[in-house]
């Protein structure tokens, strides 16, 4: 009786770990980047294996006198396989994101507008911009106001495959949907 009773519950054991460990339940990998004071701005949330190339910026910021105010970043789309302009395309991956650059007392160093000029006219925006770059991230002035990885760039073929699989992934995550829709809508507003 003690060894039946013995192996029921090791096999409901291993059930359960089996359960936890080996869920067969994809993940969301969207996680909101934790900033220090050089970035700032709106929420930034950002695929986990991307964290780790964004946490250089906060030195580069520092070094170039700079705050990095975010200004958009992942987003949910209505339905996961709908189509999304080219300028959006990282950031509904959350491989990317919007920003403008500030100086030290938080005044507006280069928004959109200045990005898509000639921000490389002014030091600190040049400095910055140049050592995102070197840090592997991109930057171009078509997409003036976007720092991504160039994921979508990397890899157009199989680009709607997995920004469906983001997308439904991350569907019944709670990221203030909403607010940031919001706060896109005010922001183009805000640039005409």
């Amino acid at each position: 009786m003690q060894n039946r009773i013995f192996v029921v519950l090791l096999f409901s054991s291993i059930v359960l770990v089996e359960s936890i460990l080996f869920s067969s339940k994809p993940k969301c990998p969207i996680k909101k980047y934790k900033s220090n004071t050089y970035i700032t701005g709106d929420q930034l949330l950002l695929d986990e294996n991307f964290h780790d190339r964004v946490k250089p910026l906060e030195n580069v910021a520092k070094t170039c006198k700079v705050r990095l105010t975010i200004r958009g970043s992942y987003y949910q789309l209505q339905q996961a396989d709908q189509q999304v302009l080219v300028t959006d395309a990282d950031l509904v991956i959350g491989h990317g994101f919007r920003f403008e650059l500030r100086d030290e007392n938080n005044g507006v160093l280069c928004n959109k507008i200045c990005l898509s000029k000639n921000p490389t006219d002014i030091p600190e925006v040049r400095c910055f911009l140049e050592s995102a770059i070197n840090h592997g991230l991109t930057w171009s002035k078509y997409n003036s106001d976007v720092i991504s990885d160039g994921t979508y760039a990397a890899n157009t073929g199989g680009y709607q495959a997995l920004k469906t699989d983001i997308q439904t992934r991350c569907q019944k995550e709670k990221f203030k949907r909403q607010l940031l829709r919001i706060l896109r809508t005010m922001y183009d507003e805000e640039d005409k």
